[in-house]
């Protein structure tokens, strides 16, 4: 395998970047044509990701923490508001309601997956709640049926965070349409990367419309006229944001997309490798993925006893390992911890194992005995 620009001699990196050879070339072209801002390139960026994924509207914007941001503007959070959230995950899914002037309410997660509980969910339901976000984390989606359920018994809308589930199936359907609003991200260690960008999708017509002006000052840029002196309405009435995503971003995205299943591929045959070989070990606990769920590996968590002495067996043998997430709350801008037991247990004993689509076999046959050697202490 070609050597990368980010390898370190010897060592087996958590994460990589994948980016398909005619990406040069198309990103060269649209340099050359001048035309680098919001144009005919992000227009088929957003037509190929509904088409990949089965999605029905889509706005691209330029990374996930914007999306989710836009997403909750669109509903209307707000000052006094609060939005129940898991506390599992990377913070820019919580400091987007903290930006909207919200309340980030935590539920508990459960151990076997990492996700949200929906038990939890409802003992947290108030009449302050204006909506809950899910985040499908390591691309093992949510129980998306018990989920919604709660949302349409209490008339709260559900966005899923799919910063780490492009790709990823529940009762085989994509993400991004198992809810009210979806926001994914593109950022450069994911599946596929725009460098990096974000997209926000949704079934709602309506809500497509709103997004359309939230991401660009208030206003519908597909809908600006063709006038001699000023294209924009005579008025606006939504206070948006600048959060278009340009031509260069869009291409990326674009080259990607008719790449999609090769680094999809490789990251099945790796997640599945891990589940075979590692399954039964004394002190690794693997994730729960049910049968009626379809994971596309984004990472690979674990379950470890002696975490710290773990990662330095790890390190030891040259393969990088990491703690992704922390308990949210543990950050003094959240307000403090709260009582989250499952939250507790996994932000001391979860971390991750590399995955992505520059690994070798040989790579996994390292990562792989390097775990049991671990195990047999």
């Amino acid at each position: 395998m070609e050597k990368k620009d980010y390898d370190m001699e010897g060592e087996i990196r958590l994460w990589g970047t994948y980016v398909p050879d005619e990406a040069i070339t198309a990103v060269q072209d649209i340099l050359r044509s001048k035309w680098l801002n919001t144009g005919k390139q992000e227009a088929l960026f957003r037509k190929k990701v509904c088409e990949t994924f089965n999605i029905p509207y889509c706005v691209a914007v330029p990374n996930g923490t914007a999306a989710l941001r836009a997403s909750l503007a669109m509903l209307g959070v707000g000052p006094g508001d609060e939005v129940i959230s898991t506390p599992y995950t990377f913070m820019a899914t919580n400091t987007s309601i903290l930006e909207q002037g919200a309340t980030p309410v935590f539920a508990d997660i459960k151990y076997d997956d990492l996700n949200i509980d929906p038990e939890s969910i409802k003992e947290r339901i108030t009449d302050k709640t204006k909506a809950i976000i899910c985040v499908h984390y390591a691309g093992n989606t949510c129980d998306m049926d018990e989920i919604r359920k709660i949302g349409r018994e209490n008339n709260l809308p559900i966005i899923e965070d799919c910063a780490h589930a492009m790709g990823s199936k529940y009762k085989g359907q994509f993400t991004g349409s198992l809810a009210d609003i979806a926001c994914f991200s593109f950022q450069v260690v994911k599946i596929i990367t725009c460098g990096d960008g974000g997209v926000i999708s949704t079934t709602n017509e309506e809500y497509y419309k709103k997004l359309k002006q939230y991401i660009w000052y208030g206003v519908d840029r597909e809908t600006k006229q063709t006038r001699l002196l000023d294209p924009l309405p005579d008025d606006i009435d939504i206070l948006g944001f600048k959060y278009n995503m340009n031509d260069i971003v869009a291409t990326l995205g674009i080259t990607g997309l008719n790449n999609f299943d090769i680094p999809m591929k490789r990251r099945k045959e790796i997640g599945e490798r891990y589940r075979d070989e590692l399954a039964g070990l004394s002190k690794v606990t693997l994730m729960n993925y049910q049968p009626d769920k379809t994971p596309n590996y984004q990472i690979f968590p674990i379950h470890v006893e002696g975490r710290e002495e773990f990662a330095k067996h790890m390190q030891k043998y040259s393969i990088q390992v990491n703690v992704n997430n922390r308990r949210n709350d543990r950050y003094s801008i959240f307000g403090g911890k709260r009582d989250l037991p499952v939250a507790e247990r996994v932000d001391n004993d979860a971390i991750l194992i590399p995955i992505h689509s520059d690994l070798t076999d040989s790579h996994i046959d390292r990562i792989v005995e390097a775990i049991k050697e671990y195990d047999r202490t």
